[in-house]
């Protein structure tokens, strides 16, 4: 029998239909700023790390606006556009709570970068910190309706086509690890979203590519997480089901 539709599940799918539209318009706002007179520091720490301005388009990669009196840069633009404050805290845009009395911008003065899922869709961010002083350089979107970290990965739907065409399936550290991948001709490339890679993840890799090689950073950091993705690994392997590792030079 198909699953009934309740109201409640209706009321939900509208629920996240409406966040989803939330994310675009935040994704829009951020690139936006990116390209405006307040990007400039962000645009040069992107030049600095050779992502062009196409390879920017293709990623729809932002900048979060961080001045002494922009905190709430973001709210007031998705406010303009008839967004709920209830929603912008739902879709992990803006940091409020019981302590909180004003909800503010949860990214301030970071270069974003949307995370997608199979389909495409904005559906968080992670945002790198230009100053250095900043107790986190990098800032994932919470868990929310639409996002759940160890379920995904940062690339997913182009990397699934370009795997699907013939490219060998990559999985890498971090973000612009993945672009650098991308841009030098290695479309299967994906990464973890900020944490350890989890059994979801894996089996999202799997589902790819039967071997799919691991390539992390050559560091103390990245030979434990080659580490731990093996173990992580090997209760589940099965014939024609493995991994391959790429150790990168310290």
């Amino acid at each position: 029998a198909l699953p009934a539709v309740t109201p409640d599940a209706a009321r939900q799918e509208q629920r996240r239909k409406s966040l989803y539209d939330v994310m675009d318009l935040a994704a829009k706002f951020f690139c936006d700023t990116l390209a405006s007179r307040f990007g400039a520091k962000a645009r040069g720490y992107l030049a600095d790390r050779a992502i062009t301005p196409a390879t920017q388009l293709q990623f729809r990669i932002g900048y979060a606006p961080g001045g002494p009196g922009e905190r709430f840069a973001l709210k007031e633009y998705l406010g303009g556009q008839g967004i709920s404050t209830d929603d912008m805290v739902e879709a992990g845009l803006l940091i409020g709570g019981d302590d909180i009395p004003v909800p503010y911008d949860r990214f301030r003065d970071r270069v974003m970068f949307p995370i997608t899922d199979i389909r495409n869709r904005v559906i968080a961010f992670g945002g790198r910190a230009l100053e250095k002083d900043v107790p986190a350089k990098y800032l994932n979107s919470p868990e929310t309706p639409l996002f759940h970290k160890g379920d995904n990965l940062y690339n997913l739907a182009p990397a699934r086509q370009a795997t699907h065409n013939g490219a060998p399936l990559i999985v890498v550290e971090g973000y612009v690890d993945v672009i650098a991948m991308v841009t030098t001709g290695f479309g299967g490339a994906v990464a973890p979203l900020g944490t350890a890679l989890t059994e979801n993840q894996l089996a999202l890799i799997w589902k790819m590519a039967d071997e799919p090689i691991l390539c992390f950073d050559g560091d103390r950091a990245g030979q434990k997480a080659a580490y731990r993705a093996a173990d992580l690994a090997l209760p589940h392997l099965k014939p024609g089901k493995s991994l391959r590792f790429a150790l990168l030079p310290e």
